[in-house]
């Protein structure tokens, strides 16, 4: 049988005192309630199983205690230390995250217009550092509605914004080959060239350009392959480079690789050539997913800090819903951790001949 749903005023009347008294009592305004009316109340509420209901409760307070977490690839393991960090700031303060997926802005458009249906309270938007439209971002902000975004091309848009040191990673991980003593380093780079753009591709590329020059080491264009961010474009894009070089003929000792992602796949073309990682070839990364300790070799690599902008973005957004005011458009930028694994070499110290 079907439990009867009970009131407020089913609780009232257990407790023997006014709905408004156990109104005050349940949202906290019963400062002028004695303490044992207090207990009263609560012992009604235990021995009826009571529930408020949370869609009378935000229609009068106008808030729901939700946040709409908008991500462009839900399945996507760069994001889910994103929502664990959400999760981590929003849940002790009361408030629960909806999950929308929203590949591209039309999607996202859609997902703004649902979740402002069911009356979130603001939002946060992860993306892939794809260089696109913000005009619905814009229009939702100037609805007075709070947000966030998390690795997006922003520009002069007054936006909040969480992102990533990517042009400080790739030049962090190629200095980090020279201290090993190399001279000959060579990349796989994101999708440079993709369209709409990948900002943190481009980014990565400029800091592996940035420390070779400082230290007028060549730039050699075969050395700069595209793996588009995937395991296979990785593991051709080790094999293309294998390809140039014939017996004695001089090859990068180095590569920097801009994802975790690509530098697995390209760990397995140079495995299937019969090369040593990183005797034959050095390798630095970016990402630090679990894998990247459990490669063959494990992954020297750039750690990326995806929980912890989760963890900032929204105690962003708390921090607007607590003062209740609009406060200062806010940029934050966060750097990788370099983790030194076996693939640099270092480990050994020695340098690739």
């Amino acid at each position: 049988m079907r439990r009867k749903f009970v009131t407020i005023r089913d609780v009232a009347a257990h407790a023997g005192v006014s709905v408004s008294t156990v109104s005050h009592v349940l949202n906290g305004n019963d400062q002028h309630v004695g303490a044992a009316t207090r207990e009263q109340v609560q012992a009604a509420v235990n021995a009826l199983r009571y529930r408020p209901n949370a869609i009378a409760r935000s229609m009068v307070k106008q808030k729901t205690a939700t946040v709409g977490l908008v991500l462009t690839e839900v399945d996507n393991p760069l994001f889910m230390p994103v929502v664990a960090g959400v999760e981590e700031v929003l849940r002790p303060a009361g408030y629960h995250i909806v999950l929308a997926s929203a590949p591209d802005v039309t999607g996202e458009m859609q997902a703004i217009e649902t979740l402002r249906s069911q009356q979130v309270d603001g939002f946060i938007f992860m993306s892939l550092s794809t260089c696109i439209s913000n005009d619905h971002l814009v229009h939702l902000q100037d609805d007075g509605v709070p947000l966030v975004v998390i690795n997006r091309c922003i520009g002069d848009e007054a936006i909040n914004l969480v992102s990533w040191a990517d042009r400080e990673a790739g030049y962090t991980a190629t200095k980090h080959l020279m201290t090993l003593g190399h001279t000959r380093i060579g990349t796989i780079r994101g999708p440079v060239e993709s369209v709409p753009p990948r900002k943190s591709a481009s980014e990565r590329h400029q800091g592996w350009l940035q420390a070779l020059a400082e230290d007028d080491l060549p730039v050699v264009p075969h050395w700069i392959i595209d793996g588009h961010y995937t395991y296979e474009g990785g593991y051709q894009a080790a094999q293309q480079l294998l390809a140039q070089y014939g017996p004695g003929q001089e090859r990068p000792t180095a590569l920097f690789v801009a994802s975790d992602v690509m530098a697995v796949g390209a760990l397995k073309a140079l495995y299937d050539a019969g090369l040593c990682v990183p005797r034959d070839l050095a390798i630095v990364s970016t990402g630090d997913p679990p894998v990247a300790a459990y490669t063959v070799p494990a992954l020297t690599t750039l750690s990326h800090p995806v929980y912890e902008a989760g963890h900032v973005a929204a105690r962003m957004l708390l921090d607007g819903f607590t003062t209740g005011k609009a406060a200062a458009t806010q940029h934050i930028t966060l750097s990788f951790f370099l983790k030194v694994r076996e693939s640099c070499g270092a480990r050994t110290k020695t340098a690739a001949p």
